[in-house]
This record gives structure tokens, sequence and C-alpha cells, in this order.
């Protein structure tokens, strides 16, 4: 739960605040490449959700491939990509305590993760069963919640990230010519995250309950139920009132994408090394102030 809930997100922050932030340049140039893997991350990972029997690897890799998501938003080099991925940082980190609060509370009383033998779980345990389905729409981007939130300006992003002409420009490759396609074959991986989270609740809330199996399986306690209620609250909370956490996000990635934008233009037009260099250490001095 702390590795996917909040590790996983350091990592990202990271790289915004220290890599984009001080190397914008080098942003410009490689993002139109990593975008590329950022498809694969969140496609194949998606895949191999899809293949678990194993609730906690389930939501392992479920959890890679909505990152994936965060730096795709990194990657369209405009506001509407950054906030997405910042939103999403939250959301996500919020959903996956509310997934992995669900799954052990299912393994502390079944002794088991596997979902092939699991089955009928609602009738023991109906607040986890819903927490569980709010973590599954939240995953799946469900308008209403918090996952929509994040998800829809980060595919609104990539998609505008066509009108970003870099052909006079050192960089790899060119967003003008196939950033649209990236935005459209994502939208695959909500397709996929549906298909497993639905699997997934079919199989472990619903179905028969063999009571001879699951004898001594004891309702939630009250703690559990306060831990599960705050996080659907959130979840839903963000979902309905998105400027809950919209203007903390839009002012710290407002100087990032500022500083994106300008090497974009500087990347178009004739620079010199010396240019570079000094940009570059212009926003090293302005990272190192707290700008």
């Amino acid at each position: 739960m702390i590795h996917a809930g909040v590790l996983m997100k350091l990592g990202a922050y990271a790289s915004m605040r220290v890599g984009i932030q001080i190397l914008p340049e080098g942003t410009v140039y490689w993002m139109p490449l990593i975008i590329l893997l950022t498809l694969v991350n969140v496609l194949y990972g998606s895949w191999v959700a899809m293949r678990q029997t194993d609730m906690k690897y389930l939501i392992g890799y479920s959890s890679v491939s909505h990152m994936g998501l965060v730096t795709m938003g990194f990657a369209a080099m405009n506001l509407n990509g950054f906030m997405g991925a910042g939103i999403q940082m939250v959301s996500h980190g919020i959903m996956t305590a509310l997934f992995f609060s669900v799954v052990g509370m299912v393994y502390d009383r079944a002794h088991t993760r596997d979902m092939l033998q699991l089955g009928g779980m609602m009738k023991v345990l109906p607040w986890a069963m819903v927490a569980f389905i709010v973590g599954g729409l939240v995953s799946m981007g469900m308008p209403g919640l918090s996952g929509f939130i994040a998800e829809f300006p980060i595919f609104m992003g990539v998609w505008n990230g066509t009108s970003m002409d870099l052909s006079g420009s050192e960089a790899i490759l060119n967003p003008a010519n196939y950033y649209n396609w990236i935005a459209i074959l994502a939208i695959l991986g909500i397709i996929i995250t549906a298909a497993y989270i639905l699997r997934a609740i079919g199989r472990v809330f619903f179905g028969e309950y063999d009571e001879h199996k699951w004898h001594d399986m004891r309702p939630l306690l009250g703690i559990d139920k306060v831990a599960l209620v705050t996080f659907v609250v959130i979840l839903i909370a963000i979902g309905l009132f998105p400027s809950i956490i919209s203007g903390i996000v839009s002012s710290g990635v407002a100087p990032v994408v500022e500083r994106v934008q300008e090497a974009q233009q500087i990347q178009t037009a004739s620079s010199t090394v010396f240019d570079t260099v000094y940009i570059t250490a212009t926003n090293l001095v302005h990272w190192l102030g707290g700008a």
C-alpha cells in the first residue's frame, strides 16, 4: 500500500520537479519518444493485470498501468496534461490504498487472495464489496469520481498535443504527427481496466458463498469501516468538487509548464549551445530558489 500509494508518486513528482523543471529543453527533445513508451506501459500493464488471479498482483499491475498515464500527461507538455497528471497522482494514491485495504481485509479472513477460490463475499463483507466497487469505478475513470477528473485532462492534453509542431526543432519526433493516435490508443486501457475490475468483482464478491469453507469468516471491525468510508468519501468529493484540488495542482504545475513551453519556442527558433546552457542554468537557479 505504501509503495503503490506513496512511493510511486514520489518518483513521478521528482521527475517533474527535478527532471522536467530543470531541463525543459531535454523534455521537449525526449518526450515525443517517451510518450510511446507510456502507451506501452498503459496497455501492457492492463493486459498483464487482466491475466492475474491473485488480487494483490492485479492491483499492483493496475497501478503500473495507471502510473503510465501520469507520465503520458507530462509528455503532453501542456497545462491540461500536467493538471491531469497531478490529480491522477492524488486520485490513484487514495484509490490504491482503498484497493489494498479491501484485499487485506479479505485475506485476513479468508487466508487467500486467489480469486478462483473466493466467491460470494458480499454476504459477509458488504462494506468491502461497496468500497471495492467504488475503487473500481474510479480506476475506470467513471464520471463523478476522481478518476475521471484525472484521466480526462490527460487524454485532452495528449490530443491537443497535435498543435505542438516541432518540425523545425531538434526533437526526435514531431508530436503534431501522431499525438492524437496516442490518445485514442491509450483509451483502450480504460476498456481493459473495466474488464479486469468487473471480473474481479464478479469472482470475489458475487456467486455462491460456501458457508462450510468460510465458516470462520468474521465481519469487519469498526476501524475497518472508518478507513473504507474515508477513502470512498475523498474519491467521491474530488470527483464532484474538483476545485478542492485543482487550484493546488494548477499552482504547482503552471511554472513547470511555462518553462516547457518556453523551451518549445527556443527549439523551434535558432539557438546556440550557449543559449541552451544559459537557460538550463537559469532554470536550476529558479528551482533551487523554490520557484
